[in-house]
């Protein structure tokens, strides 16, 4: 049973090949590619690797020749991943896994447009799969708690409402596992127990041990704090929007919890201050 993982070039791509050496002999394992950069860089971990560009149905159409289930990453691009599904239907690749995202009949920044849309063109060419409904990765709060830790204040504007960040290796890992086989129903929405922007900060505190003043505050006041840090423009911008997102709260974000992504790893999930930790 041959198994490829497209976008392997990317983090989640090669977590997800990481753990599939765990699952399957490197002989079944392929890694497509969107150019030859880092077609050497995967052959020298053991794996089969092809190019393909996501605008050319016809070349992944013979990079997915042999290949039995894929591990679809997605992009956010609409068209390119109508590509994808295209040159899935003209294969005779027999199951697909697609990294969707978590719960999209909520509003999510428009991303949820995407992934539905993708979801039912694989539905309609009638193969087998599960669609992976991923949840948010930890890196894109992370610019304000490294701020946080370096100046020992923590102001914010979320009140009690809460987001859930998960760990990018955690849900590659479940990638993995359905990829590599068994019985999954359709749809599995992966999360982390969710969190208030308050937790998160008391998780940074006790990665260091040192005094956080976590101070719950206007919006306005906490821009005016973050301008006077080193924060980058697009951390500020991030901190700013998840939020908003989080304030917002028609994001079904608030009853997430880590159940199903721990029974399809079999484990417990690295938890917020391990991934904090690991970002450091």
């Amino acid at each position: 049973m041959n198994i490829m993982v497209t976008g392997a070039a990317g983090e989640y791509g090669r977590l997800a090949l990481k753990h599939l050496k765990k699952l399957a002999p490197n002989e079944n394992i392929f890694a497509l590619v969107r150019d030859n950069k880092k077609k050497a860089e995967l052959e020298s971990q053991g794996f089969t690797v092809r190019v393909a560009d996501y605008t050319d149905v016809h070349a992944m159409v013979q990079a997915f020749n042999g290949i039995d289930r894929l591990l679809f990453v997605s992009v956010p691009v609409f068209d390119l991943q109508k590509n994808v599904v295209e040159a899935i239907r003209q294969s005779n690749i027999g199951f697909v896994t697609y990294t969707s995202l978590c719960h999209p009949e909520y509003s999510k920044f428009g991303l949820e447009i995407n992934h539905k849309q993708t979801e039912a063109l694989i539905r309609a060419i009638g193969i087998p799969h599960t669609f992976l409904r991923n949840n948010w990765y930890m890196e894109i709060v992370m610019p304000l708690l490294t701020t946080a830790m370096k100046t020992g204040d923590y102001p914010y504007y979320s009140g009690d409402s809460k987001v859930s960040w998960a760990a990018k290796n955690d849900l590659a890992e479940a990638g993995a596992k359905v990829i590599a086989g068994g019985e999954h129903p359709e749809i599995l929405e992966l999360s982390e127990k969710a969190l208030t922007f308050a937790e998160l900060a008391e998780e940074a505190k006790s990665v260091t041990q040192r005094p956080l003043n976590i101070r719950n505050v206007s919006k306005a006041e906490f821009t005016e704090a973050m301008k006077r840090t080193d924060i980058s423009d697009q951390g500020l911008m991030f901190a700013t929007v998840w939020q908003d997102y989080a304030v917002n709260e028609n994001n079904g974000e608030a009853e997430l919890t880590a159940d199903v992504l721990e029974s399809v790893i079999g484990h417990k999930l690295i938890t917020a201050s391990e991934m904090i930790k690991n970002h450091m």
